[in-house]
């Protein structure tokens, strides 16, 4: 068992969300974190991407459980449990449409939990490998058609997810490709063609044969080099993307041309 794992509950019940963390904790899994409607669901995962969630189905407010899955899967990767106490046809049916990756009935025990856990994130990561391996890769993780926020990647030490936003630039070295983020680096056997291909371009720019740069971590630009923020790393611009330089915004453009 892999005790990084980190959960976030979504339970209106105050008890009921307690005995979880307190079950989860004793089984050595991390809390992100617990709320209690589904708008707060959405936006704890908008703030931090958790590696597998626990949602009540019947939540206070409009939006069911059910309702917050949809939005959440629609924006992101990660598997969702669906915890209720009710276990009737009609309501299991609707629970299938966002495809969740367990049911769990209450009252349940930690055994429950956790089998149910286990077998939910090992299900995620074959299904995320399949779909990475198959032909429709691009399609499915291209940011352009689906505006995710989160990628994930097959580097050489397994599957990465990481958030775009996190990104500080992209690096071709030899038959590798390498993500840096600012205290870690991704390394991976795809091609610097298809892993910056997955990335946004109107964020995502070209500066060189071997570098592809966020333009949103650029601490200054003085043609022929752009210095990337808090890793102060130094990238030469080759003379052929200058003019993608001066597109990344007229701000830009403007120290671009004060050589």
């Amino acid at each position: 068992m892999n005790t990084k794992y980190k959960i976030l509950i979504v339970e209106d019940e105050i008890l009921v969300a307690s005995d979880i963390q307190e079950s989860l904790e004793s089984l050595g899994y991390t809390v992100q974190g617990m709320v209690d409607t589904a708008q707060k669901a959405i936006e704890a995962v908008e703030k931090e991407l958790p590696d597998l969630i626990l949602m009540d189905i019947n939540l206070k407010g409009e939006m069911t459980g059910i309702d917050a899955a949809k939005q959440i899967t629609k924006e992101h990767d990660v598997p969702i449990i669906y915890l209720t106490a009710n276990t009737d046809m009609d309501t299991v049916s609707k629970a299938k449409v966002a495809l969740p990756y367990g049911y769990i009935s209450k009252p349940f025990t930690d055994k429950d939990l956790r089998t149910n856990i286990e077998i939910a994130i090992f299900k995620f990561a074959n299904d995320v490998k399949m779909k990475m391996e198959s032909e429709q890769f691009n399609t499915f993780f291209d940011l352009k058609d689906h505006g995710k926020s989160q990628l994930i990647i097959h580097g050489n030490n397994g599957l990465e997810k990481i958030n775009i936003e996190d990104v500080y630039f992209i690096e071709k070295d030899n038959n590798q490709t390498i993500v840096h983020l600012y205290e870690d680096e991704i390394i991976t056997d795809r091609s610097f063609e298809e892993i910056t291909g997955l990335f946004p371009k109107k964020n995502f720019v070209q500066v060189s044969k071997f570098y592809v740069i966020n333009t949103a971590k650029v601490f200054a630009v003085k043609y022929p080099e752009i210095i990337i923020a808090d890793k102060m790393t130094v990238i030469s611009v080759d003379k052929e993307y200058r003019d993608m330089i001066r597109t990344i915004n007229s701000e830009l453009g403007e120290i671009v041309d004060n050589e």
